[in-house]
């Protein structure tokens, strides 16, 4: 009987990660949003915005590009918005963060996937990307 509940519990935990793991398509979460007036926590997420230039916006891309467990969704640096994917360490939950070129600087907004709350992860993530970034 354990051995099934085992086993039963196994199968699930595989379906749960292979499910985890196939829910950001770029088409769905590559969007543009409304940028703020200043730094905004949302549900699930965070919007941050700053004044720089060209090379500031550059610079945040490739220190997002840098992190483990992230990955360039879509866009380019050249059309002025790029998306991208950061996972959990252990389940691979998925994150997604948007950054966007904007008259005034940047604007970079992240949200969850899966879930209600995400405990201010995306907002320390984001402000740890500005600091490395020399954006804080």
């Amino acid at each position: 009987m354990l051995k099934i509940i085992f086993t039963t519990v196994a199968v699930a935990a595989l379906g749960l990660g292979i499910w985890v793991r196939s829910i950001a398509p770029p088409a769905r979460y590559h969007d543009r949003f409304a940028v703020p007036e200043a730094d905004t926590q949302t549900e699930g997420g965070f919007i941050a915005v700053r004044r720089t230039d060209e090379k500031g916006f550059a610079r945040l891309v490739e220190t997002i590009a840098a992190t483990p467990r992230s990955g360039r969704l879509a866009g380019q640096v050249e059309d002025g918005h790029v998306s991208f994917v950061t996972r959990t360490r252990i389940m691979g939950f998925p994150d997604v963060t948007n950054v966007l070129r904007t008259e005034k600087g940047v604007a970079i907004r992240g949200h969850l996937v899966v879930g209600k709350g995400d405990m201010g992860v995306n907002r320390r993530r984001i402000e740890r990307w500005l600091r490395d970034a020399g954006l804080s």
